[in-house]
C-alpha cells in the first residue's frame, strides 16, 4: 500500500481569496452601473475637496494648516498599512541570512530557488509583495488631491463656479471662506513653484529618506543594485513632478514623507529587533524531509 500526499488546503487563504475576487466584482458592477467618472468623482474628489475646505474654514482659514492636518489625517487613516510595510520589511531583513544561503545552494536551479524562497516567505509569514499597498493606496489620494486643491483655490468665476458645484448642500460655512487665501510667501500654491528649485528639493529629498529608511536588504548583489536604483529614481521623478504640479500637492508630498520618517523611526525604536525563526533548508528542514522520506519507504514496504 503507497501513501498519497494530499495537498494542505489554508482555510484562511481561500477565504481571504474569496473575499479579494468578491471586493473585485463589486467594484467592476458598479463601476459599469454607476460609472467610472461617477465614482471618481463622488468617491475621491469631492471628498477631498470638501475636507480641505472644512480644515481652511475651522483651523484658522490658512490652506498651508489646513494642508498639514489633512496629511494628517490621511497618515493616521493608512497607518495600519504603513505599520504592515514596515514590519514585513524588517522580517525580510531578518531573513537575509536564509535567502543568502538558499542562493548558494541553488544556484545551479533557479527554479526550485523560487520554489525554496516563497516556502521560506510561507513559513516565516511574510508577504515580500506587501510593502507596495500603501504606496498603491496613495495613487489616487495624490491625482485626486492635485485635482481637489486647482478646484478649492479657484479665482475665476468660472472656477468658483464649478467649485460651488463640488461643495456638500450642508456646508454653508464655504460662503464666507470663498476665494481662499492660497498664497505662502508670495507664491501661489495653485500654480508649480515659481523658483523651480526650493519644493522641488525638498519633496527629492524628503522622499529619499524615506526611501532609505524603508530599503530592504538584499543578499542578491542584481536585487541590491535595483534597489539603490530606486531608491535615486523614485526622489528624482517626484521631484520633477514637483515643477509640474501645484505647490499645494508638494506641500502634501514633504509632510507626508516627514510623517512617514517619524513613523518609521518610532516603529524602529519602540519595536524589539527580529531575530530570524524559520530555518534555512540546510538545517532543520532537511533533517524533517529525510525524517519524511523515511517514513513513506517504510510505509512503501509494508
Amino acid at each position: 500500500m503507497q501513501a498519497t500526499n494530499t495537498p494542505q488546503v489554508d482555510p484562511k487563504r481561500i477565504r481571504k481569496s474569496l473575499l479579494t475576487w468578491v471586493i473585485v466584482g463589486a467594484i467592476v458592477i458598479a463601476g459599469t452601473q454607476i460609472g467610472w467618472g461617477n465614482i471618481w468623482s463622488e468617491g475621491v474628489i469631492r471628498p477631498l475637496l470638501n475636507a480641505l475646505l472644512f480644515f481652511y474654514a475651522y483651523l484658522g482659514r490658512n490652506f498651508v494648516v489646513a494642508i498639514t492636518v489633512f496629511t494628517i489625517v490621511l497618515r493616521l487613516i493608512t497607518f495600519p498599512l504603513q505599520i504592515k510595510q514596515i514590519r514585513s520589511s524588517r522580517h525580510m531583513a531578518a531573513l537575509q541570512p536564509q535567502m543568502q544561503e538558499l542562493q548558494k545552494k541553488y544556484a545551479n536551479d533557479k527554479e526550485r530557488l523560487v520554489t525554496e524562497q516563497q516556502r521560506l516567505y510561507r513559513e516565516a509569514g511574510v508577504n515580500p509583495f506587501s510593502g507596495c499597498l500603501p504606496t498603491l493606496v496613495q495613487l489616487p489620494i495624490w491625482f485626486g488631491l492635485f485635482q481637489a486643491i486647482n478646484s478649492v483655490l479657484a479665482d475665476t468665476p468660472l472656477e468658483l463656479m464649478n467649485l460651488g458645484k463640488n461643495v456638500y448642500h450642508g456646508f454653508t460655512a464655504v460662503v464666507d471662506i470663498v476665494p481662499l487665501q492660497g498664497f505662502l510667501f508670495g507664491m501661489n500654491l495653485a500654480e508649480p513653484d515659481p523658483t523651480s528649485i526650493v519644493l522641488p528639493v525638498l519633496v527629492a529629498a524628503t522622499t529619499w529618506l524615506q526611501q532609505k529608511m524603508m530599503a530592504q536588504p538584499s543578499t542578491d548583489a542584481q536585487q541590491a543594485s535595483m534597489n539603490q536604483t530606486m531608491q535615486l529614481m523614485m526622489p528624482l521623478m517626484f521631484g520633477y513632478f514637483t515643477t509640474q504640479f501645484s505647490s499645494g500637492l508638494a506641500i502634501y508630498f514633504v509632510i507626508s514623507n516627514i510623517v512617514g520618517v517619524a513613523i518609521q523611526w518610532a516603529v524602529e525604536k519602540l519595536e524589539r529587533p527580529l531575530v530570524p525563526s524559520v530555518e534555512a533548508p540546510s538545517g532543520g528542514t532537511m533533517r524533517r524531509e529525510k525524517a519524511a522520506n523515511g517514513s513513506r519507504k517504510k510505509v512503501n514496504k509494508a
